[in-house]
Protein backbone atom coordinates (compact mmCIF):
# COMPACT_ATOMS: atom_id res chain seq x y z
CA UNK A 1 0.00 0.00 0.00
CA UNK A 2 1.64 3.17 -0.79
CA UNK A 3 2.45 6.11 1.38
CA UNK A 4 1.11 9.29 1.32
CA UNK A 5 1.60 12.36 4.00
CA UNK A 6 1.93 10.48 7.32
CA UNK A 7 1.01 11.99 10.89
CA UNK A 8 3.39 11.47 13.67
CA UNK A 9 2.27 10.52 16.72
CA UNK A 10 4.51 10.64 20.51
CA UNK A 11 2.85 9.30 24.00
CA UNK A 12 3.97 6.60 26.66
CA UNK A 13 3.87 3.18 25.99
CA UNK A 14 0.93 2.69 28.35
CA UNK A 15 -1.28 5.01 26.03
CA UNK A 16 -3.89 3.69 23.70
CA UNK A 17 -2.48 3.97 19.95
CA UNK A 18 -5.03 5.99 17.73
CA UNK A 19 -7.38 3.71 15.18
CA UNK A 20 -9.62 3.76 12.54
CA UNK A 21 -11.74 1.45 14.57
CA UNK A 22 -11.44 4.70 17.40
CA UNK A 23 -12.43 7.25 15.06
CA UNK A 24 -9.23 8.46 13.95
CA UNK A 25 -7.77 9.14 10.20
CA UNK A 26 -4.39 7.98 9.99
CA UNK A 27 -2.15 7.65 7.12
CA UNK A 28 -0.45 4.51 6.00
CA UNK A 29 2.96 4.41 7.41
CA UNK A 30 2.40 6.74 10.06
CA UNK A 31 5.12 6.68 13.19
CA UNK A 32 3.85 6.48 16.59
CA UNK A 33 7.14 6.97 19.33
CA UNK A 34 6.96 5.76 22.86
CA UNK A 35 8.83 8.25 24.40
CA UNK A 36 9.70 6.33 27.67
CA UNK A 37 11.10 3.40 25.53
CA UNK A 38 12.64 4.64 23.15
CA UNK A 39 10.11 2.07 20.36
CA UNK A 40 8.96 3.17 17.23
CA UNK A 41 5.63 1.67 15.59
CA UNK A 42 4.26 2.22 12.54
CA UNK A 43 0.77 1.95 11.16
CA UNK A 44 -0.81 -0.20 8.84
CA UNK A 45 -3.78 1.18 7.27
CA UNK A 46 -5.24 -2.23 5.37
CA UNK A 47 -5.55 -3.75 9.32
CA UNK A 48 -5.64 -1.06 11.33
CA UNK A 49 -2.56 -2.08 13.31
CA UNK A 50 0.75 -0.61 14.71
CA UNK A 51 3.76 -3.06 14.29
CA UNK A 52 6.83 -2.26 16.02
CA UNK A 53 10.39 -1.17 14.33
CA UNK A 54 13.53 -2.13 14.86
CA UNK A 55 14.75 -3.16 17.90
CA UNK A 56 14.09 -3.44 21.65
CA UNK A 57 15.21 -0.80 24.39
CA UNK A 58 15.88 -1.88 27.71
CA UNK A 59 14.03 0.46 30.12
CA UNK A 60 16.13 0.33 32.80
CA UNK A 61 19.78 0.23 31.02
CA UNK A 62 18.22 2.16 27.64
CA UNK A 63 20.66 -0.71 25.82
CA UNK A 64 19.40 -2.39 23.02
CA UNK A 65 18.06 -5.71 23.41
CA UNK A 66 18.13 -8.31 20.64
CA UNK A 67 17.75 -12.27 20.49
CA UNK A 68 18.64 -14.43 17.90
CA UNK A 69 16.08 -16.25 15.88
CA UNK A 70 15.71 -19.82 16.98
CA UNK A 71 15.14 -17.55 20.61
CA UNK A 72 12.73 -16.07 18.86
CA UNK A 73 10.86 -18.95 17.52
CA UNK A 74 10.51 -20.05 21.45
CA UNK A 75 8.84 -17.47 21.93
CA UNK A 76 6.33 -17.65 19.15
CA UNK A 77 5.54 -21.12 20.68
CA UNK A 78 7.30 -22.71 17.33
CA UNK A 79 10.32 -24.48 19.15
CA UNK A 80 10.45 -27.86 20.18
CA UNK A 81 12.22 -30.73 21.53
CA UNK A 82 11.53 -34.32 21.77
CA UNK A 83 14.42 -37.37 22.78
CA UNK A 84 14.25 -40.83 24.49
CA UNK A 85 17.00 -42.81 25.87
CA UNK A 86 17.86 -45.24 28.74
CA UNK A 87 18.82 -43.61 32.03
CA UNK A 88 19.13 -46.63 34.56
CA UNK A 89 22.61 -47.39 33.74
CA UNK A 90 21.57 -50.79 32.62
CA UNK A 91 23.10 -50.63 28.35
CA UNK A 92 25.95 -52.48 27.44
CA UNK A 93 28.18 -52.10 24.35
CA UNK A 94 26.28 -52.54 21.08
CA UNK A 95 22.96 -51.49 22.87
CA UNK A 96 21.10 -48.96 21.39
CA UNK A 97 18.38 -46.65 21.56
CA UNK A 98 16.64 -44.24 18.60
CA UNK A 99 14.46 -41.80 17.77
CA UNK A 100 12.54 -41.33 14.08
CA UNK A 101 11.48 -38.02 12.98
CA UNK A 102 9.17 -37.60 10.02
CA UNK A 103 9.08 -34.54 8.20
CA UNK A 104 5.66 -33.46 6.48
CA UNK A 105 5.00 -32.79 2.74
CA UNK A 106 4.41 -29.30 3.47
CA UNK A 107 5.35 -25.66 3.67
CA UNK A 108 6.63 -25.65 7.22
CA UNK A 109 10.60 -26.66 7.24
CA UNK A 110 12.15 -27.71 10.50
CA UNK A 111 15.87 -26.05 11.71
CA UNK A 112 17.23 -28.79 13.23
CA UNK A 113 19.85 -29.84 15.88
CA UNK A 114 20.71 -33.29 17.13
CA UNK A 115 20.69 -33.47 21.02
CA UNK A 116 22.31 -36.36 23.01
CA UNK A 117 23.83 -37.12 26.43
CA UNK A 118 25.39 -40.49 27.86
CA UNK A 119 27.48 -41.44 30.89
CA UNK A 120 29.88 -43.59 28.95
CA UNK A 121 31.48 -44.01 25.43
CA UNK A 122 28.69 -44.08 22.18
CA UNK A 123 28.08 -43.69 18.88
CA UNK A 124 25.71 -41.16 17.51
CA UNK A 125 24.59 -41.32 14.04
CA UNK A 126 21.95 -39.30 11.63
CA UNK A 127 20.19 -41.14 9.13
CA UNK A 128 18.32 -38.87 6.84
CA UNK A 129 15.92 -40.89 4.16
CA UNK A 130 15.36 -43.78 6.02
CA UNK A 131 12.66 -47.07 5.60
CA UNK A 132 10.67 -48.80 8.27
CA UNK A 133 8.56 -51.40 8.81
CA UNK A 134 7.23 -49.78 11.94
CA UNK A 135 7.77 -46.46 12.96
CA UNK A 136 7.86 -47.42 17.33
CA UNK A 137 6.24 -45.97 19.43
CA UNK A 138 4.82 -42.37 18.83
CA UNK A 139 6.23 -39.74 21.32
CA UNK A 140 4.55 -36.40 21.46
CA UNK A 141 6.88 -33.44 20.57
CA UNK A 142 6.99 -30.99 23.65
CA UNK A 143 7.00 -27.32 22.39
CA UNK A 144 9.47 -25.40 24.47
CA UNK A 145 7.34 -22.31 25.50
CA UNK A 146 5.15 -24.25 27.86
CA UNK A 147 2.25 -21.21 27.60
CA UNK A 148 1.72 -22.27 23.54
CA UNK A 149 -0.66 -24.95 22.49
CA UNK A 150 0.73 -24.86 18.90
CA UNK A 151 1.67 -28.68 17.47
CA UNK A 152 4.94 -29.89 15.92
CA UNK A 153 4.30 -30.24 12.62
CA UNK A 154 6.56 -33.37 12.75
CA UNK A 155 5.83 -36.71 13.90
CA UNK A 156 8.23 -38.19 16.60
CA UNK A 157 8.45 -42.30 17.46
CA UNK A 158 11.30 -43.86 19.29
CA UNK A 159 12.36 -47.83 18.43
CA UNK A 160 11.23 -48.20 15.11
CA UNK A 161 11.98 -50.97 12.85
CA UNK A 162 14.52 -49.80 10.07
CA UNK A 163 14.65 -51.47 6.77
CA UNK A 164 17.17 -49.06 5.01
CA UNK A 165 18.76 -46.49 7.00
CA UNK A 166 19.26 -44.48 3.88
CA UNK A 167 22.21 -42.19 4.13
CA UNK A 168 24.78 -41.71 6.87
CA UNK A 169 24.22 -37.10 7.56
CA UNK A 170 26.61 -37.29 10.80
CA UNK A 171 28.39 -39.29 12.98
CA UNK A 172 29.47 -38.25 16.38
CA UNK A 173 31.12 -40.07 19.47
CA UNK A 174 30.34 -38.80 23.13
CA UNK A 175 31.23 -39.91 26.37
CA UNK A 176 34.56 -41.41 25.87
CA UNK A 177 37.91 -39.90 27.26
CA UNK A 178 38.70 -36.53 25.59
CA UNK A 179 34.99 -36.20 24.23
CA UNK A 180 31.93 -34.34 25.35
CA UNK A 181 29.86 -35.97 27.30
CA UNK A 182 26.56 -33.96 25.30
CA UNK A 183 26.02 -33.22 22.17
CA UNK A 184 23.36 -29.72 21.50
CA UNK A 185 23.97 -26.33 22.51
CA UNK A 186 26.65 -25.58 20.25
CA UNK A 187 26.82 -22.63 17.94
CA UNK A 188 23.33 -23.11 16.27
CA UNK A 189 24.69 -21.86 12.67
CA UNK A 190 27.58 -24.64 12.49
CA UNK A 191 25.33 -27.66 13.87
CA UNK A 192 21.84 -26.85 12.50
CA UNK A 193 20.61 -28.43 9.54
CA UNK A 194 16.99 -28.22 7.05
CA UNK A 195 15.35 -30.85 7.13
CA UNK A 196 14.01 -32.50 4.03
CA UNK A 197 10.34 -32.50 3.05
CA UNK A 198 8.40 -35.61 3.28
CA UNK A 199 11.45 -37.72 4.70
CA UNK A 200 12.32 -40.27 7.57
CA UNK A 201 15.20 -39.13 9.58
CA UNK A 202 16.88 -41.44 12.14
CA UNK A 203 18.97 -40.19 15.38
CA UNK A 204 20.78 -44.42 16.41
CA UNK A 205 22.36 -43.87 19.75
CA UNK A 206 25.31 -47.13 20.16
CA UNK A 207 26.36 -47.74 23.94
CA UNK A 208 30.31 -48.31 23.34
CA UNK A 209 30.90 -49.68 27.32
CA UNK A 210 28.66 -51.36 29.38
CA UNK A 211 26.66 -50.31 31.80
CA UNK A 212 25.55 -47.07 30.65
CA UNK A 213 22.79 -44.37 30.35
CA UNK A 214 22.30 -42.90 26.78
CA UNK A 215 19.83 -40.23 25.38
CA UNK A 216 19.06 -39.36 21.71
CA UNK A 217 16.57 -36.57 20.48
CA UNK A 218 16.61 -33.30 18.20
CA UNK A 219 15.99 -29.61 19.12
CA UNK A 220 13.94 -27.81 16.38
CA UNK A 221 12.25 -24.75 15.00
CA UNK A 222 9.98 -24.67 12.29
CA UNK A 223 8.56 -22.10 9.43
CA UNK A 224 7.67 -21.47 6.29
CA UNK A 225 10.52 -20.66 3.93
CA UNK A 226 10.51 -17.44 2.36
CA UNK A 227 11.58 -18.02 -0.77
Amino acid sequence: MQETTIKIFSGLSTDTKPTAASGYKIPNGSRFREVNTEITYFYNESDDTWYQFGNRVDRATHATTVIDHAHHEIHSGSHFKRGYGVVDQSLVTDDTVSVLFVTPDTAKWAHFELTAASTGFARIVLYEGVATSSDGTPITPQNRNRNSLTASVISTYHTPTVTNYGSTWATKFIGGEGFKTTIGGEKRGESEIILKQNTKYLILGTALADNISLQVGGDWYEHEDKD
